[in-house]
């Protein structure tokens, strides 16, 4: 998170730094907010941290769908001191999901637009800045660039991680390095199943459970570090059902997966009206790195936010 940080920073330094508006020494103060805002019909959570409060925001969409990233605050502490971090646990997932109940698992690709555009100008008007950020991981860089495309003026710049492309490429790329790894290892079960199995198709959502089976056991040890951590961070954060109701939120995958088997961000064009950033980990297999250069070498941008 620390190297995180910095490359933010220098996003703001080199990217767009000239264009945040001078804050005044009354917008000093710390905040840290926790709670339910209304948006799109029904209350979703949202929390809000950060040392100063006249800070740029840093609004970030949590990838699954369903994977809420607001129990980790303490993992993304190190980013309140220069930011003020905006988690928002989206429709059909975490605190939302609890509060709300099965009903706000529905959803769809608009709905979350609409909804990720209505939560940053709430922001905008609430900590009378136009610095919004935004920030998107996994199925959050693909929701993301949908928002930038639709209102790119609400928002500085865009940043995403593991930045998803197509999920076909993405797919395919999981496929060949799961089974050269099953092979190398070797392990005769795994290439057996995976050659048996093939490239899953776009529409058999079980065929790719099978492949992100034996892809788990392949990942980068960061990533399966991350993975393995995740559950005492959520067991100190959250009560049972809240619990329940985090680990609920990845059947949102269950009202979005033909969006999800149809994601293709090349198909939106390459061209941005915000500065566009990419972090991304060179040892990422999920989404993998040499995809999201491909795509990033592609764009474009001209920047036309307003203050």
């Amino acid at each position: 998170m620390l190297r995180l940080r910095r490359l933010l920073l220098v996003v703001i330094t080199l990217g767009v730094a000239g264009q945040f508006a001078s804050r005044s020494a009354v917008q000093s103060a710390a905040i840290e907010e926790a709670r339910f805002l209304t948006l799109g019909g029904i209350e979703q959570w949202i929390t809000v941290r950060g040392t100063n409060r006249g800070n740029p925001v840093l609004l970030f969409l949590h990838g699954g769908p369903g994977d809420a990233q607001s129990p980790h605050s303490s993992v993304y502490k190190p980013l309140e001191e220069d930011f003020v971090v905006v988690q928002w646990d989206q429709r059909g997932a975490g605190k939302t999901l609890a509060h709300i109940g099965a009903s706000s698992r529905t959803t769809s690709l608009e709905l979350l637009i609409q909804d990720a555009i209505a939560l940053t100008r709430y922001l905008r008007d609430y900590l009378h800045t136009n610095d919004v950020i935004l920030v998107g991981h996994s199925w959050g860089s693909f929701l993301g660039v949908h928002a930038v495309k639709r209102q790119p003026s609400l928002f500085r710049a865009f940043v995403g991680t593991a930045q998803v492309t197509t999920w076909r490429d993405m797919i395919q790329a999981q496929y060949r390095y799961a089974l050269d790894r099953a092979r190398a290892e070797p392990n005769g079960a795994a290439v057996a199943e995976l050659q048996s199995l093939g490239i899953p198709v776009p529409d058999r959502f079980d065929q790719y459970l099978v492949l992100r089976r034996w892809l788990n056991r392949y990942l980068a040890p960061t990533d399966a570090e991350w993975i393995a951590k995740q559950d005492a961070l959520l067991r100190a954060a959250l009560s049972p059902d809240d619990l329940r109701a985090y680990r609920q939120g990845f059947q949102t995958m269950t009202g979005l997966e033909r969006v999800v088997f149809s994601m293709d961000l090349p198909a939106l064009g390459f061209d941005f009206k915000v500065p566009f950033f990419l972090i991304h980990g060179s040892a990422d297999h999920i989404a993998p790195a040499s995809l999201a250069a491909s795509y990033f070498e592609r764009i474009r941008t001209t920047s036309t936010s307003s203050d």
